[in-house]
């Protein structure tokens, strides 16, 4: 986090801060590593997919193993992606509206479970 960013009185604060003061008008800037996004991945566009991994920032393997794309050298084979997608959604199950991940309940000190059903 960054209080002030290329201002007179920037501050770079460790990740996770709290209980820090800013004044009327500064501007905080939060950086954050990537997330998981929004929605069910098996919906995700398989060309927007595609280009992630040539942008590299998914591996071709977590093309195939998060999003269910199936990639040749040029492009995505929908016909396979379709039948992929299909055989993970089967064996998966539903999805829950909000999936925080393994680490998720470590890090908070309980499960917040609850709340996403409501």
């Amino acid at each position: 986090m960054t209080i002030d960013p290329g201002g007179p009185n920037e501050r770079v604060l460790p990740g996770l801060s709290d209980n820090v003061a800013v004044k009327a008008g500064e501007i905080v800037r939060i950086e954050t590593t990537g997330g998981g996004g929004w929605g069910d991945p098996l919906e995700r566009d398989p060309g927007a997919v595609a280009r992630d991994v040539l942008q590299e920032k998914v591996s071709p393997g977590a093309a195939r193993d998060d999003y269910g794309v199936v990639l040749t050298s040029p492009g995505v084979a929908l016909a396979a992606t379709e039948e992929l997608r299909a055989a993970m959604r089967a064996e998966r199950g539903e999805v829950p509206f909000f999936d925080r991940g393994p680490g998720y309940v470590r890090l908070a000190g309980r499960d917040h479970a609850e709340v996403d059903t409501l």
